[in-house]
Order: structure tokens, then C-alpha cells, then sequence
């Protein structure tokens, strides 16, 4: 376990989820947009610029947790466990299930973002080589990236430092922190059993974030 790990580890979650808060809002921007479930990576990151002129630089990613459970089952899934890449939208199919993962690819297509440049997130040790990878490739932003605020607390200096990438953080929709098999990553721990197998975390992209995506990509949302 690396230092850092060993830090996360002892922070709660509440704690953690105002210590990235914190940390993301130094100016107007961040401050307005935590109020949505968002944030720059970077609070001084010119976002619409890249949206203007070097939208075709973004790359995207959202953690399979945000696929459907419990209600409604995501067909893409392995023997009810979502915990895979599949989705059947990224492969030009038709879902009817209900869920935020497939309305967000809905929306990044919609903007001209193909397959290989949308990462359903299955583990960190997968998502990191793919963004190097992108980076190399001359990907130099994530329009939007998609975690829980533990993920975000815990990678974004990783990505930022060592991988050379920013860009816009959509924070997923908690549940109940206090349902130990359900809610969000309260440590190190929980968070690295989601490398393993699927906890059943009930978490998806919110309606308001997803608007916001929207508009934010069409460039008709002024920050």
C-alpha cells in the first residue's frame, strides 16, 4: 500500500467528499458548478475554449457502477454483475433500459466522441494504461470524467501528475453512506473491493449533471 493509500485509508467518507470539495473550489466557477454534482479538475481550466476549438482532444470515462441495478438489470451485464466494459450502445445497439451510463454515451456520440474514445470503467489498473495510452495518442482532456467523490479524492493527482490530463469531474449520485452493502466507498478498502468485483453500489449520473453535460458540450452553457 503507498502512502498515499495509507492517508485515504483513515479519511471517512464525509470527510473525504469536503476535503475534494474543498480542494476543487477556489473560484466562481467550481463553486457554481459543485452545487451541480460537478467541478474542473483544474478551477482555472478555460472549459469552453476546449469546448470551442479541441473538443476532438477530449476522451471520456464513467465507472460501470453507474449501469442499472437493483430495479432494472443492465443486459449488458455478466450474470447480473455489472462489473464489465460491455454496453450496448458504444456498439451502435438500442437499449431501453433505464441508465445514466447509456444516456451519457448518448450524449458524448451525439458530439461527435466514438467508441475508442469512451472508457466504461471496470477498474482503476485498466482505466490508468488507457488514459497514458490517449495521452500518447494526443488526448489531452477528459470531457467529462465520471467518479464518486473517494475516486475523485484518490485519482485525480494521479491523472493530473503523472498521466498530464484535466478536464471536467461529474460526481456520481450517492446513496445512503450509512448502507454498508449499497452506499458510496467509505475507504480505501471499499473502494479497492470495487477492483475486484461488483459491491452493488447504488450510484448513477444525476438528471441535473447530465443536462448540464449537455449544455456544456453544445456550448450553450456559459461558465
Amino acid at each position: 500500500m503507498s502512502v498515499l493509500e495509507k492517508v485515504y485509508s483513515f479519511i471517512p467518507y464525509s470527510l473525504n467528499k469536503r476535503l475534494t470539495e474543498k480542494r476543487l473550489s477556489f473560484n466562481q466557477v467550481n463553486t457554481r458548478l459543485l452545487n451541480y454534482n460537478m467541478a474542473l479538475s483544474t478551477p482555472s481550466l478555460d472549459i469552453q475554449k476546449i469546448v470551442d476549438d479541441e473538443l476532438d482532444s477530449c476522451v471520456s470515462f464513467i465507472p460501470y457502477c453507474a449501469k442499472p441495478s437493483i430495479d432494472y438489470v443492465c443486459p449488458a451485464s455478466d450474470i447480473n454483475m455489472r462489473k464489465n466494459r460491455k454496453c450496448l450502445k458504444l456498439d451502435g445497439k438500442k437499449c431501453i433500459v433505464p441508465c445514466s451510463l447509456g444516456r451519457m454515451v448518448d450524449i458524448l456520440m451525439e458530439k461527435g466522441f466514438t467508441k475508442e474514445r469512451i472508457f466504461v470503467i471496470d477498474s482503476d489498473s485498466n482505466l490508468f494504461p488507457w488514459l497514458k495510452k490517449k495521452k500518447s495518442e494526443g488526448y489531452n482532456y477528459f470531457l467529462p470524467g465520471v467518479g464518486c467523490h473517494y475516486g475523485v479524492g484518490y485519482a485525480l493527482r494521479y491523472v493530473q501528475k503523472e498521466i498530464g490530463m484535466e478536464g471536467c469531474i461529474v460526481f456520481l449520485q450517492d446513496y445512503d453512506p450509512l448502507d454498508k452493502d449499497h452506499g458510496v466507498c467509505k475507504t480505501i478498502f471499499d473502494y479497492n473491493n470495487m477492483e475486484k468485483i461488483d459491491k452493488g453500489k447504488r450510484t448513477k449520473i444525476s438528471d441535473e449533471s447530465l443536462r448540464i453535460i449537455e449544455d456544456l458540450l453544445s456550448g450553450d452553457l456559459e461558465i
